[in-house]
């Protein structure tokens, strides 16, 4: 009878491979383990709601706030605009009817705009007013900037006002300044400023002096 030759290198892969499979059967629960261990703890932190109003507070909020100084802003700056326009048209009334003294001049026209206007702060020193004759109607009108007052004072005010004649066409312009409440925020961000920054506000207007 033939005998048979042992093998070991064969016993020898087989035992090593056991090792080896015996090595990863330790990695595998480890890993196992982390992994529901981090899945558990992510699962937990999605379904945790403490600080969920938190989180939507700090979202909205600033959106909000924007929002209110936005409608404040704009109430105000209506309202100054309005009380503009009316101190103008009641000044031009005035000055159509001669209630002010002759020489008519720029003083004396901003005087009376400020006076009816009321509610804006520093007019007597910011406005700015331009009155000038136009042989018709709007082709002679101005069509350049309006004269706004420069508080940086590089360019000085030319402040001067023609009240025509008899019959003439007036044209009067005016420029006042005004500061936001919130210049850096929505409304107040949004408004074009001059470089000192103050909102710059036109009303314009156009008459006829009543005929001898």
């Amino acid at each position: 009878m033939r005998r048979r030759r042992p093998r070991p290198c064969r016993r020898r892969h087989r035992s090593a491979g056991r090792v080896q499979d015996h090595r990863r059967g330790h990695r595998e629960p480890e890993a196992d383990q982390l992994m529901a261990t981090m899945k558990q703890l992510l699962r937990r932190f999605f379904r945790d709601r403490r600080g969920a109003s938190t989180v939507e507070f700090v979202i909205i909020f600033p959106a909000v706030i924007v929002l209110v100084f936005s409608v404040i802003e704009s109430g105000f700056l209506m309202t100054r605009y309005m009380m503009l326009d009316r101190g103008v048209d009641i000044a031009v009334r005035d000055l159509r009817l001669g209630r002010i003294d002759d020489p008519v001049n720029h003083d004396k026209i901003r005087q009376r705009i400020c006076t009816y206007a009321r509610i804006l702060k520093d007019c007597d020193t910011t406005l700015i007013v331009e009155l000038v004759p136009a042989a018709s109607a709007p082709a002679d009108f101005p069509h350049n900037a309006a004269n706004c007052l420069d508080r940086s004072g590089t360019v000085a005010p030319v402040l001067s006002a023609d009240d025509g004649g008899r019959g003439d066409i007036m044209y009067l312009r005016a420029c006042a300044l005004t500061e936001p409440i919130v210049p850096g925020l929505g409304l107040g961000l949004m408004l074009p400023k001059d470089a000192t920054g103050a909102h710059r506000m036109i009303t314009y207007t156009a008459f006829m002096n009543e005929p001898v």
